[in-house]
C-alpha cells in the first residue's frame, strides 16, 4: 500500500467556517468533517472559524500566509463553508456578504498568489459565485477556478464531495476529473467547476510555478497596508 502520508502534496486546505447559530448549537461543523478526511491522504487542513466580516478579513490576509510560512513550498486551496444563496453567503452574525464583496476581499489574494486561487464554495447556491468572474472590465480575476454547487447540496453530499475532490488532487489528477469524481461520489450531479477567463491550464502543473516565497511576501505586504489599529485587531483575532 502506498505510503500517503509521505506522499509529496504541494497544496493544503484552509477551511473559513461560518456556522449559523443552530449549527452551533447542534455542533455541526463541515470543517472538523473535511480536516478528518483529508488527513488519511496526508494532506495538511486548517479550519478557521469566521463569525464575522472582520474574523473573515484577518483570516484571508493573516490566516492564510501563517499556514504558508508554517508549510513552505505548499499553496491553499480556499474552502468557504457558510450558508448562502444566489446573491452571496451569510456569516454567522447575520451579515450577507454579497458576492461583489467577496471579490473585493479575493483578488487580492489571488493577486498575491499569483493567480493560483481555487476556492472551493461549500453552500448553498455556492456556484453563483462565478458572478464574481463576470465583470468584463475587470483585469483582475478573483480567483483561477470556483467549484461549488447550483442548487442546495446537503450536508453529506457537500462533505463527502469536497472530501473526494481534495484525494483526487492529491493523486495529481487534474482538476476537472477531480470535479467529475466529486459529483460522482457525492451522488448529487450539481457540482460544478468554473476557470476564470483565460485559465484553462492544468491546476496541479500551475500551482508548482507558483513562488511560495514571494506569495508569502505579497500575503505580509498586503497586510501591512492595514492601519496600525486594524492590524491589531487582526493579529489579536488569530492570537
Amino acid at each position: 500500500m502506498t505510503d500517503l502520508a509521505a506522499y509529496e502534496l504541494n497544496f493544503f486546505v484552509f477551511v473559513i467556517e461560518s456556522p449559523s447559530a443552530s449549527d452551533l448549537y447542534h455542533r455541526r461543523s463541515e470543517g472538523d468533517v473535511i480536516k478528518q478526511a483529508v488527513a488519511l491522504n496526508g494532506i495538511h487542513c486548517v479550519v478557521k472559524t469566521a463569525i464575522s466580516l472582520e474574523a473573515f478579513n484577518a483570516c484571508l490576509k493573516l490566516g492564510i500566509v501563517e499556514e504558508m510560512q508554517a508549510h513552505k513550498g505548499f499553496l491553499p486551496l480556499l474552502h468557504i463553508s457558510a450558508h448562502g444563496n444566489q446573491d452571496g453567503i451569510q456569516l454567522s452574525d447575520g451579515h450577507m456578504m454579497q458576492w461583489q464583496e467577496l471579490k473585493e476581499l479575493l483578488k487580492p489574494l489571488n493577486k498575491a498568489l499569483g493567480g493560483s486561487l481555487v476556492v472551493c464554495m461549500s453552500s448553498c447556491e455556492g456556484y453563483a459565485g462565478i458572478k464574481m468572474a463576470m465583470d468584463t472590465d475587470e483585469t483582475e480575476a478573483p480567483y483561477l477556478a470556483l467549484i461549488g454547487c447550483n442548487a442546495k447540496p446537503t450536508w453529506g453530499e457537500t462533505t463527502i464531495g469536497f472530501a473526494t475532490l481534495y484525494h483526487q488532487l492529491s493523486t495529481g489528477r487534474h482538476i476537472s476529473d477531480a470535479s467529475h469524481a466529486m459529483r460522482v461520489a457525492s451522488g448529487n450531479d450539481r457540482f460544478f467547476l468554473e476557470h476564470a477567463e483565460n485559465t484553462r491550464q492544468n491546476f496541479i502543473e500551475f500551482l508548482n510555478t507558483v513562488d511560495s516565497s514571494q506569495a508569502i511576501e505579497n500575503l505580509e505586504e498586503i497586510a501591512s497596508q492595514e492601519s496600525e489599529e486594524n492590524q491589531k485587531t487582526l493579529k489579536e483575532l488569530i492570537g
